[in-house]
């Protein structure tokens, strides 16, 4: 693992997701003639960046502090300006937008608590994958808001909770966990 070190492809990949949210939340935020599917275009390349960051720091040993940060981060700001856009539009209910900023905001927050209580900084776990993976795939869904997707929408939508829910309890564990073996 290196330290210190910022400037790396994987950790541009992290941030470059942040930088196209902001075509991705203009074009959801306008209603033009294929607005929608740009948008989703931005947010596809978001989504492959997010699967090359992770790549890249294996490949060329690029794992790093920083990128155990920017990386859940950038995750967590992509999915809250799409989610806050997505409310706004009305094509996701608030109820669900709140759902997902508090649990997001909470193991953000808690990620934090542990690196100034023991000074690790925790990567991400496979459930909480797992559930933003869920997640993306239910925005794509309510962006493009096909008819004939509703079903599968909803459909999503409720294994987006489930999924989420199991991730928060994982999340909550190895949080106390963390704590009991790391005392300071």
């Amino acid at each position: 693992m290196i330290q210190g070190k910022i400037w790396t492809i994987s950790n541009m990949l992290s941030m470059s997701r942040i930088v196209l949210m902001i075509p991705a939340s203009y074009y959801l935020a306008t209603h033009g003639h294929f607005h929608r599917e740009i948008a989703i275009l931005f947010i596809l390349v978001a989504i492959t960046t997010d699967a090359l960051d992770g790549y890249f720091a294996r490949k060329f040993n690029e794992i790093s502090d920083f990128g155990k940060i920017i990386d859940p981060l950038a995750d967590k700001i992509g999915i809250g300006i799409v989610v806050v856009m997505l409310t706004i539009n009305g094509d996701i209910p608030i109820w669900f937008t709140v759902l997902i900023l508090i649990r997001d905001l909470i193991i953000f927050f808690a990620g934090l608590y542990i690196k100034s209580k023991t000074g690790i900084i925790l990567p991400s776990l496979m459930s909480g994958k797992v559930a933003v993976t869920f997640l993306t795939f239910t925005l794509v869904f309510a962006v493009l808001q096909y008819p004939w997707m509703n079903f599968v929408f909803e459909l999503l939508l409720w294994c987006t909770i489930g999924t989420l829910a199991y991730s928060f309890l994982i999340y909550t564990q190895r949080f106390f966990q963390t704590l009991e073996e790391y005392p300071k």
